[in-house]
């Protein structure tokens, strides 16, 4: 399938996102604005505009996915990352008191999620004026009903109870009040529903949301509920019925030039269309360390490309793989090459690999993993960008695989009572990474545990935005930070199972809106 985007932001979508979202769901503002500005009933009143708004919703995906902000709430501070040298927000590594409500990051991801639902909701309160065939009214309908589900993931994730809203906003709400999650969770349910029984298993264009997606989706909503068996049964019907197969490889999936593989259950779309990529997908600056202050070395887009050296891995991570494991060569780059003939060292030439003294008087070719110098993560990795200093990436970000399709299987089952079947689906996983020739050890089904499928996720899944929220909804995250992440592990507190929600929120809002306890 050709590179070619069907789902770009364009100039006119992101001028129509700042129309449509430019309130987030609960603020306020004293700007004037121009009457003359077009407004939601202005720009949904044709099938074009309903189309294009209900792209300004995906693009809001962004936002989250290969960026800067997506990354930092979803992987310091876990079992698998701690911080790197540069770069701040270290206190969601650390739990220190700087982590408090007036981090920006945290509003940010608040407000363009809400944004986003807005969006959603402006759609689905407009499009049954406009005159669009049934079909595709109901397409539209069950793409933003899925993303207001996927949004609210987000937050009740990040933040626990926060505030339910189907109505589109259209002025100054200061009163809002706070809902349990487990209410929005239901509404999650009803609306990633809607959308399995109204999409097809061939989205309308690729990057669009599927009947395989929503599955997906619903299987991680449903384990939310504690629907366990249910949730088996949602992912099962992907495997089973969806168009999607396990590649034979594990490279084989973070190849950059076969992203529209059968694996890929749903991705964020980004494109070498610069002025339609936005941002672009930076996650292949943020692993990577800041190689090029050592001797020899100089900043290579095969090298891991320009160092932001924001996160690196555990040792825990690092130790979890077996020897005959193919995703530890395939996620780490632990060797590097000398690239850099101002700096090479005495007896040493280009394209060597780099000796590393991993202690007084001991080296190795295998690069330290501390503060300074540490791994990096390759599954980011964007060769094709014209130069090494540009942060916007071309790589499309897999929100959902199958095989983690496989592994939620494997946990619904597993939590509703039938370890035989959890054992199967997790093997089948386990089966794909094993070296040609060899195999890894199966795992029991008198053996499986959740702490089981949380390390497998780790290997399958490690630095694709998933881990912090893996811990924080099945109850792990203080007990696995405490036991793996030197870092946090003194200071973190079960409160830390959540966020604290944004200052800018509670300076806005009039009416009750508690803080996380805690915070």
């Amino acid at each position: 399938m050709s590179k070619q985007r069907n789902l770009t932001i364009s100039t006119l979508y992101r001028v129509l996102i700042c129309l449509i979202v430019s309130f987030t769901a609960f603020s306020c503002s004293l700007e004037e604005k121009p009457l003359s500005e077009a407004t939601p009933d202005m720009l949904y009143n044709t099938p074009n505009g309903i189309r294009d708004g209900v792209n300004g919703v995906y693009s809001v995906l962004r936002d989250l996915y290969g960026s800067q902000q997506g990354f930092t709430l979803t992987t310091f501070g876990t079992d698998l990352f701690m911080h790197g040298k540069d770069g701040g927000y270290k206190s969601m590594d650390l739990y220190s008191t700087e982590l408090d409500p007036s981090l920006s990051y945290l509003y940010d991801v608040w407000s363009r999620c809400y944004r986003a639902i807005n969006g959603a909701n402006a759609v689905l309160e407009r499009v049954d004026a406009v005159d669009i065939p049934d079909k595709l009214k109901d397409q539209y309908r069950a793409e933003v009903r899925f993303l207001r589900a996927h949004f609210y993931y987000w937050l009740t994730l990040q933040f626990g109870d926060v505030v339910w809203t189907d109505k589109e906003t259209k002025g100054v709400i200061t009163d809002a009040g706070r809902t349990p999650k487990t209410e929005i969770w239901q509404h999650m349910k009803e609306d990633t529903q809607f959308a399995v029984d109204h999409l097809d298993w061939t989205p309308a264009a690729y990057g669009r949301v599927s009947r395989g997606a929503a599955l997906h989706q619903l299987a991680a909503v449903l384990l939310l509920l504690g629907e366990n068996a249910a949730a088996a049964q949602a992912a099962e019907q992907v495997i089973d019925e969806g168009p999607y197969g396990l590649l034979d490889s594990y490279a084989s999936v973070f190849d950059y030039n076969n992203q529209e593989n059968k694996e890929i259950v749903f991705a964020v779309q980004y494109t070498k269309e610069v002025l339609n990529n936005g941002s672009g997908n930076q996650g292949h600056a943020f692993f990577t360390p800041a190689y090029d202050q050592f001797a020899g070395l100089a900043r290579d887009v095969n090298q891991g490309g320009r160092p932001y050296a924001r996160f690196r891995p555990t040792p825990f991570f690092i130790g979890l793989f077996e020897e005959n494991d193919t995703r530890f060569d395939v996620t780490f780059r632990r060797h590097w090459f000398y690239n850099n003939p101002a700096t090479l060292p005495a007896g040493k030439a280009i394209g060597d690999t780099v000796v590393w003294e991993i202690a007084p008087g001991v080296f190795s070719t295998t690069a330290p993993n501390g503060v300074n110098m540490h791994w990096g993560i390759k599954k980011h990795d964007d060769p094709t960008r014209a130069s090494v200093q540009d942060l916007a990436g071309f790589r499309d970000f897999f929100v959902y695989r199958l095989s983690e399709t496989y592994l939620l299987a494997a946990e619904g089952y597993l939590l509703a009572g039938n370890p035989v079947k959890s054992a199967e689906y997790l093997n089948a996983v386990r089966r794909r990474a094993s070296k040609p020739g060899t195999s890894l050890e199966p795992v029991d089904a008198a053996d499986i545990n959740l702490d089981i499928v949380l390390d497998e996720r780790a290997r399958e899944l490690g630095g694709e935005e998933k881990r912090w929220m893996d811990l924080a909804r099945t109850g792990k995250l203080v007990e696995r930070v405490k036991r793996y992440n030197a870092n946090g592990a003194s200071n973190i507190a079960d409160y830390h199972a959540i966020r604290p929600i944004p200052q800018q929120q509670l300076d806005l809002s009039t009416g009750e809106f508690p803080q996380n306890t805690g915070y």
